[in-house]
């Protein structure tokens, strides 16, 4: 049995983790803003969480956000969202017997979920940039998955100004509809949630649900 861990904190999985707190209908994660249009063509209704390509076409409700998330109501919504690394991961990971989601937000609920399985061979992500270069705060979550799965706890606080300047400054620049300040501090909020975050990936989309 093999097991994928995909970590995509900044901002992915911390937006799903939000996104899945209020218990929507069904909650579809994809690359494609194509692949949105087509599944929602007989969706009443539907909330699209991201941006479009370079050249799309798809308007979207909100930015890929948790703070944008904290502020709409989707209980009992269809939600759709469209991102780059986190669901390039989910789908890339699709041979695996279980699949998850992950960030800050909920790491320990999936290292809990990963203790529960047996036998299992487990593969740890690190998505970092678009998925194409590493980034310091998918290789901390990973880190601080690997030391919960050990009885360790990893510090995070020396990192924080580090993640500030770098790959958070997104959150501090004047475009606060996109990535708004709170967002750095929401995607921090360490265990957040008490659950982890799980894909069943279908034909270029992915269902999350919690669990």
């Amino acid at each position: 049995m093999h097991t994928t861990v995909i970590v995509d904190a900044f901002r992915a999985f911390a937006t799903a983790s939000y996104v899945l707190e209020w218990e929507p209908a069904s909650y579809v994660l994809t690359t494609k803003s194509s692949i949105l249009v087509d599944l929602t063509r007989e969706v009443a209704n539907p909330f699209f969480i991201g941006k479009p390509e370079k050249e799309g076409f798809l308007s979207y409700d909100i930015p890929n956000s948790p703070t944008r998330v904290m502020e709409t109501d989707l209980r009992g919504r269809h939600v759709f969202h469209r991102t780059a690394a986190g669901a390039k991961g989910i789908l890339d990971a699709k041979g695996a017997d279980f699949i998850f989601g992950c960030a800050f937000t909920n790491a320990k609920a999936t290292t809990r979920k990963i203790q529960q399985l047996s036998d299992t061979i487990l593969t740890i992500v690190p998505m970092g940039h678009e998925g194409e270069t590493p980034s310091l705060e998918d290789s901390l979550c990973t880190q601080y998955v690997e030391g919960l799965l050990n009885g360790e706890t990893l510090d995070l606080a020396p990192f924080i100004p580090a993640l500030k300047d770098g790959p958070g400054h997104y959150f501090f620049s004047e475009d606060q509809w996109q990535y708004p300040r709170d967002d750095f501090d929401r995607c921090m909020e360490l265990d957040r949630v008490n659950f982890s975050i799980q894909a069943d990936v279908k034909n270029g989309y992915a269902i999350l649900w919690k669990c």
